[in-house]
């Protein structure tokens, strides 16, 4: 049985025992997990025959019953919905359409009371509309699909709605790319009917057609940009309803990159029109602001634009945007900007001088932080020095400092612009990385921004001169300020940087970065926040784990990683800090395996520890025991230390053998893997034990002869080890397998009148 597919006997006897699931489960998940479970037979080649042969149509008919949980027969119908475009899923739509008793289901409850229904029948009919056929013609037909979409796109699901959109979207051009007349005059239906008249619902459906009809396929974009025009979408974007206008600004953004009408000019003297003539002036500022946000974010995509002209007007609506972020009052908007920008910038500035108190502090902050958007999104693809030296100031000002929001959009800008800034002038233009991550304003969520920008721009093959040294340094100099910060998501983030620079950058620029931070590393293996404490213990593995030997030397004999300063992690109260202690063993051990390196890390274990480690409740930290115990086991049976005596005294291969029985398979299955490679090194050694006995120094042929008998112990051991037995208790404990398999035992399916005995496939969850 694998993660991915499931076997023929065990889905006969899940397509048997669904019709019986009971109708007291409370949790309406489980047929979810039900569904999913069945899907993965689909993946199968040969799935569809055997559904075939199994008649399935008969099968699951007997879920679409009258009195059959809406619940269960909702899963019965997705399935064979998904069944019929699988792999030879023609075969079982041929099926389907014979025996009759599916499609007629289908027909009659696409208006089902119960929304679970509702939405089966649409996916059904999607799913046959794909087959392209008569019989899928005849069935669509039959639901009055116009009609039905039309009601579904008004339901009160959120869910029913989007698989309508779905529908919509994949019926509308289905006949060689040409538009369906009867969906055409849907949509128009939809779009003409005024806007004043529609409830919010309606506006919603309406929006959410219009988008569904933008990805679809074939002359579905080129019909909606013609008929739902920038005209009749200024409507929406100033409705009341946020949910309408958010939807309306997402359109926008579709008809900015796909409508030749929907240009900036006109896009702004639109918005001005609208904001002269409003009523609730400070909610059309702020909508205007975010529909310019729209046209900065997206115009310059549209092929039929001048590119040249539109970047200069987004500039234009950028530099309005920047001056109500620096609040200057004698901004001049550029004689370049389109028509309809002056007054909208001498609106906003009349707005926010003539608001007092908490209201002006209100309106101020949003219009702020609108106008960040705007900045953000022009700096996503044009570099601008000035526009860069003023958000640097900006983020020097106590008033942004204050604001969260505010100082992670102006945040995120700089960082679009830097990122712009490398790929043009290389890291000269950086400078500023560092200075910000050295800011203490900036938070975890910042720093994680920038510290990405900074390894994308270390790990640039084609920066490779003094300046990325210097660039590297200077990083490297503000990390360790951060790993003195007060608040500890600081400090994480910056081990976690640590880690995956260790990880990702070549080992010559990363010890560039790293080589200053060991000590704070180091230290924080001690910090008062546990998370810190295992992110500092994970930067150490990666560190170990990638750095060069002279350095892992330098590395492990450090002070703070004796044996006291592991056990110390290693008996830490929480069990994430411990798994990342035991990879830190793991890991200096695995790269300490010649004679005459240190052994500190090896004194950190101890036989009773090990066997505290192996009861331990939490799993993970027992798998990461067993792949000690196996590494500990190689250096005893095969290995040259200094501290044999100790490492047999440990008895890790003991301890690997009473971990076969551990309830977890992943426990178990780390042991298998673990003896049975033992076993054949074991094998392997036995040839050569005599020849290691005569030659060599009398302390080595000691040391080889009580290997040899230790050895001999073990491998009798291993030999008693049923692998076959072991290796067949790993077979995925799969959730829905175990709910489902008709293997169960007899006592859990047996029918009670005890809701709280048997009764149910799903008993067994």
């Amino acid at each position: 049985m694998s993660n991915t597919s499931i076997s023929a006997v065990a889905m006969h006897g899940v397509l048997e025992q669904l019709p019986q699931m009971s109708g007291k489960i409370v949790d309406d998940t489980r047929h979810e997990k039900v569904l999913s479970y069945m899907k993965l037979f689909l993946a199968s080649p040969a799935a569809a025959q055997q559904l075939v042969e199994w008649n399935v149509a008969l099968l699951l008919g007997k879920c679409l019953q009258v009195d059959s949980d809406p619940r269960v027969s909702s899963v019965a119908i997705r399935f064979l919905g998904s069944s019929i475009v699988s792999n030879g899923g023609v075969a079982v739509w041929r099926l389907l359409n014979n025996e009759g008793t599916v499609t007629r289901w289908v027909v009659q409850n696409a208006d089902s009371p119960y929304a679970l229904v509702r939405l089966s029948c649409l996916f059904f009919a999607r799913k046959a509309a794909q087959m392209g056929d008569a019989a899928a013609e005849e069935l669509l037909s039959a639901l009055d699909y116009p009609r039905l979409i039309l009601r579904r796109l008004l339901d009160t699901s959120f869910f029913v709605v989007g698989e309508a959109c779905h529908l919509l979207g994949e019926l509308f051009c289905r006949n060689d790319g040409a538009t369906d007349p009867a969906l055409c005059a849907l949509v128009e239906r939809l779009v003409f009917k005024p806007v004043e008249t529609q409830s919010a619902q309606r506006k919603v459906a309406v929006l959410a057609a219009i988008e569904a009809l933008f990805v679809a396929q074939g002359n579905a974009c080129k019909f909606v940009v013609q008929v739902f025009t920038l005209d009749r979408l200024q409507s929406y974007l100033f409705d009341p309803d946020r949910t309408v206008r958010d939807r309306a600004l997402d359109i926008l953004e579709r008809e900015l990159v796909q409508s030749e009408h929907a240009t900036v000019a006109r896009t702004v003297c639109m918005l001005e029109q609208r904001m002269r003539n409003a009523s609730d002036r400070r909610t059309n500022a702020l909508i205007t602001l975010r529909c310019l946000s729209a046209v900065v974010k997206r115009a310059s995509e549209n092929p039929t634009v001048d590119r040249a002209l539109v970047s200069e007007q987004c500039h234009c609506v950028t530099q309005s945007a920047l001056a109500y972020l620096q609040a200057v009052e004698a901004h001049t908007v550029s004689t370049a900007a389109p028509a309809g920008l002056a007054e909208i910038d001498s609106n906003i500035k009349e707005l926010l001088a003539g608001t007092a108190g908490p209201a002006l502090r209100a309106t101020t902050n949003a219009i702020v932080c609108e106008s960040a958007r705007i900045v953000r999104e022009f700096c996503r693809y044009t570099f601008d020095q000035s526009i860069v030296s003023a958000l640097l100031k900006l983020l020097e000002e106590a008033r942004i400092q204050r604001n969260p929001l505010l100082l992670q959009l102006i945040l995120d800008a700089l960082i679009h612009a830097l990122r712009l800034a490398n790929k043009i002038e290389g890291p000269s233009h950086l400078h500023a990385v560092p200075e910000l991550i050295a800011n203490f304003a900036i938070s975890s969520t910042g720093l994680k921004s920038l510290y990405a920008l900074a390894l994308e721009v270390i790990g640039d093959q084609q920066n490779k001169d003094a300046e990325l040294l210097r660039f590297i340094l200077a990083v490297s100099r503000s990390a360790s300020m951060r790993l003195a910060d007060v608040g500890w998501e600081a400090r994480d983030t910056t081990l976690e940087l640590i880690a995956v620079a260790a990880t990702t950058l070549d080992w010559g620029q990363a010890h560039t970065l790293v080589a200053e931070l060991i000590n704070d590393v180091v230290a924080a293996v001690n910090d008062t926040e546990e998370y810190v404490r295992a992110s500092a213990a994970q930067a150490l593995v990666a560190i170990i784990s990638h750095a060069d030997d002279a350095f892992t030397q330098q590395m492990v004999l450090h002070e703070g990683l004796g044996r006291k300063g592991l056990l110390q992690l290693i008996n830490d109260s929480e069990a994430f800090v411990k798994r990342a202690a035991l990879d830190l063993v793991y890991a200096i051990g695995n790269r300490c395996t010649d004679t005459g390196t240190s052994t500190e890390w090896l004194h950190s274990a101890s036989y009773e520890k090990l066997y505290q480690l192996a009861d331990d409740p939490d799993f993970e930290v027992r798998v990461r025991c067993a792949r000690l115990a196996t590494l500990l086991a190689t250096q005893q049976h095969f290995g040259h230390s200094n501290d044999h005596e100790y490492l047999c005294n440990l008895q890790p291969s003991t301890i690997l053998l009473d971990m076969c029985r551990d309830t977890s398979r992943y426990v178990r299955g780390v042991c298998l893997e673990s003896l049975t490679l033992l076993k054949q090194q074991l094998e392997s050694k036995t040839n050569s034990v005599g020849n290691n006995v005569c030659g060599g120094h009398q302390e080595k042929r000691r040391q080889t002869a009580k290997q040899s008998d230790s050895s001999e112990s073990l491998y009798r051991k291993l030999c008693e080890v049923d692998f076959g037995r072991l290796e067949a208790s790993l077979s995925p404990e799969h959730l829905y397998q175990e709910a489902l398999d008709t293997q169960v035992e007899k006592e859990l399916m047996k029918e009670s009148h005890d809701p709280n005995v048997g009764n149910n496939i799903l008993d067994c969850y």
